[in-house]
């Protein structure tokens, strides 16, 4: 077997997505909000474009990078919801952001550089790091219950070794968004440590408070070392059509082209031309799921400042919330004992049917992450249920 995947850690999500199938299959009925995925259908015409290329034969291999349509109507959207200039030479398509993630760390790292990633963490970061012989440095965030990304922790991280720095905003699993101030300046110590940043986007459009920002768009010097990774997958309910892309500098851009070439190749023809409807159509769908969003995450929040013993990083966007579950470590009720945060997340799934993520799998083991992309009927049972359980323990 490759050594190198000797380095890496088991996918404690996944593993959890696949007990979740396999209660589906038992006719078990969970409620999970472990999913990063929103519970939206995909809006119609978006559908229809993709009926519509299946109907008309667009069926074929596309360019590696995809079709001009597509990376044209991407510029256009950066333009002008990003104030970011790229032209299509500058875009790749890829089989998902994750592609796209993992493309643009290929393309930019060597065996033993550093890539700083800030944690608690999505999971697959680290990994992916790895997964190209690089090593993950964590910058840890957490401080006093809360999220606090600053420019000293970062600092403080750096060495000659550092390659990259990987950006999540809105920020997955806490939601804190990156103020435009604090974006500047991690851009302007990229410029001076001449390293690159790599700027996974996909919530961008799930901001409830405080403004987004592509830390590309902060002046030119930044933008030609920031590799821009975006999707479709969240803000379209598009989870399953595996669309993402990246905008970046060219060099590194087609090296990444040559990656995809000799990996998966293009993207799916069908999704290519349903993404270029989703990008070039109404953006009321996407308004309709954020404010829907918004509601739930005030409920989720409301629900938790009446449970004692826990305590969670207040989110701005996307939509997960963290929750320090550490108060319940050391307590018990029948043959269940929480000793850490994914024994809370086995005795909450048994006890309740919720299945919530350990935080083991975010780089913040007191945490679980809640999901709340769910539907409201379900987010208020599944916290009935979670306050029962809670006050079981002893």
């Amino acid at each position: 077997m490759n050594k190198r995947l000797s380095r890496m850690d088991s996918n404690i999500g996944a593993e959890f997505r696949s007990q979740l199938e396999y209660y589906k299959r038992t006719g078990k009925q969970i409620i999970a909000l472990n999913l990063g995925e929103p519970d939206f259908q995909t809006p119609e015409h978006i559908c229809q474009a993709a009926i519509g290329a299946i109907e008309n034969g667009f069926t074929k291999y596309t360019p590696i990078e995809g079709i001009y349509e597509l990376r044209e109507a991407i510029c256009t959207k950066l333009r002008e919801e990003n104030h970011m200039e790229y032209t299509p030479d500058d875009i790749i398509v890829c089989t998902g952001a994750k592609q796209a993630l993992a493309n643009a760390l290929c393309a930019i790292c060597n065996e033993a550089d550093e890539v700083l990633i800030p944690t608690p963490c999505w999971g697959s970061y680290p990994e992916m790091v790895k997964l190209v012989q690089a090593t993950p440095v964590f910058v840890d965030t957490l401080e006093n219950g809360s999220s606090v990304l600053t420019l000293d922790k970062i600092e403080r991280r750096i060495t000659p070794k550092t390659k990259a720095i990987l950006l999540t905003n809105p920020h997955n699993p806490t939601g804190t968004v990156y103020s435009k101030e604090l974006l500047q300046a991690i851009g302007n110590l990229a410029n001076e440590g001449d390293f690159y940043i790599v700027a996974d986007e996909i919530y961008e459009y799930l901001t409830y408070e405080g403004d987004f920002v592509s830390v590309a768009a902060l002046g030119n010097a930044v933008k030609a070392r920031t590799v821009t990774v975006n999707g479709l997958s969240k803000s379209f309910a598009m989870t399953g059509w595996r669309v993402g892309y990246a905008a970046g500098p060219k060099p590194v851009i087609d090296i990444m082209r040559l990656i995809q070439s000799y990996t998966t190749s293009n993207a799916n023809s069908i999704s290519q031309k349903a993404a270029v409807a989703a990008l070039s159509g109404p953006r009321e769908p996407i308004q309709t799921m954020v404010e829907e969003f918004d509601r739930r995450r005030r409920f989720i929040v409301e629900r938790l400042k009446g449970i004692k013993g826990l305590s969670y990083i207040s989110p701005q966007g996307a939509f997960y919330i963290m929750v320090n579950v550490a108060g319940y470590f050391g307590k018990s009720y029948k043959d269940y004992f929480i000793g850490d945060s994914t024994d809370f997340v086995m005795y909450i799934l048994h006890e309740t049917s919720v299945l919530l993520t350990p935080g083991v799998v975010f780089q913040a083991p007191a945490y679980v992450r809640i999901a709340y992309a769910n539907s409201m009927t379900n987010l208020e049972t599944a916290m009935d249920r979670l306050e029962t359980a809670l006050y079981l323990l002893k």
